[in-house]
């Protein structure tokens, strides 16, 4: 299997990291005459852990777009080249269209995303669609376009 395109993003946002790290500080506050509860403190860790974790992976190769959203998907997807209608690389709105970043079901589809506001919407056959946000936009774009053109010159 040849790859075309790889990309792996993480949620890299500067105010979202002050504020998940606020929770560690807070959770060894002691709110009451007992001390510390170090079950505030397992979850003013686990949160910030959790979001370090969080990675949007996608690539493309001759079969398809395949994308995991770890550690939601312990797999990868595919999404077939058969299975697709149109490709197109935009700029969007991730709180106006999708209610923010993650995984989204918006008015506009499905997305995911972990940051930013370009991405590639992948238009398939059954009149779904689904955003993948993307650094490297561009680059996702042709290399799904390409694959996209090579399997319908072959049909």
């Amino acid at each position: 299997m040849e790859i075309f395109f790889k990309e792996k993003q993480k949620f890299t946002q500067w105010w979202l990291w002050s504020i998940l790290l606020i929770f560690p500080l807070l959770s060894v506050i002691p709110f009451n005459d007992k001390g510390v509860n170090l079950f505030y403190v397992f979850i003013g860790v686990s949160i910030p852990l959790l979001f370090y974790l969080f990675e949007l992976r996608t690539f493309i190769s001759n079969e398809g777009l395949h994308y995991q959203f770890f550690p939601f998907h312990l797999k990868t997807h595919l999404i077939k080249i058969d299975d697709i209608e149109k490709i197109e690389a935009l700029q969007y709105k991730p709180f106006g269209d999708y209610g923010g970043w993650g995984i989204r079901y918006g008015f506009k589809g499905k997305a995911y995303n972990v940051n930013g506001n370009k991405g590639v919407k992948v238009h398939l056959s059954n009149d779904r669609n689904i955003l993948f946000g993307s650094k490297k936009h561009i680059e996702f774009h042709k290399a799904l376009k390409k694959v996209y053109k090579e399997k319908q010159q072959r049909n």
